[in-house]
């Protein structure tokens, strides 16, 4: 194998997720952040299942940074509001990107 250093690993990966959301969310306005975790705990009661693509069609304001919802509905789900079925659909703002279903817990 050619190149330099090792091959990155799973958990390489994962902590590059999580520091590329914790960075999102450093950034993001916390006004916002406050308000968005508002409309997901009271929407997500009148959804049966959704997407973050629902959330934006129901009307939550997107802020600067849309991607500033991801750390926000792991918030959301780590207080117990909402929790993952384990589905995915495509996204339909995200070039088809696959997005997980949720659910009020």
């Amino acid at each position: 194998m050619t190149g330099k250093g090792p091959m990155p690993t799973k958990l390489d990966a994962v902590k590059s997720r999580d520091a590329a959301i914790a960075q999102v969310d450093a950034n993001a306005d916390e006004d916002w952040k406050r308000y968005a975790f508002g409309f997901v705990a009271e929407v997500s009661n009148d959804l049966e299942e959704f997407t973050t693509d629902d959330l934006w069609d129901w009307g939550l304001v997107k802020p600067r940074e849309p991607r500033a919802l991801g750390p926000v509905m792991r918030r959301a789900a780590a207080r117990g509001l909402i929790a993952q079925t384990g589905e995915y659909r495509k996204s339909r703002y995200r070039n088809c990107a696959p997005l997980p279903v949720w659910t009020s817990a």
